[in-house]
């Protein structure tokens, strides 16, 4: 004998479709939550490099720039002479 279903065919195919939509949506709507949670989160500040080992090259400016080093970094850059 067999079990009787209380839907037809076409209602329990349309429940699927609903089910794997809604299961679709939810799905992007929490990778969405966890991606924009990842973007806004804030930024760790990095520890201070320790110039002492950062072995850096010099320059070579032209005659109307001058090295300077700027805050924050190690190694000298070429900025123009004021």
């Amino acid at each position: 004998m067999r079990h009787a279903s209380r839907f037809t065919y076409h209602e329990e195919e349309s429940m699927r479709e609903k089910t794997a939509k809604w299961l679709s949506f939810l799905s992007v709507a929490i990778g969405l939550i966890g991606f924009v949670g990842l973007v806004s989160a804030p930024a760790q500040a990095r520890p201070p490099i320790n110039c002492r080992i950062v072995l850096c090259a010099y320059p070579d400016c032209l005659p109307n720039e001058h090295t300077v080093i700027p805050p924050g970094q190690c190694c000298p850059v070429c900025v123009p002479n004021k």
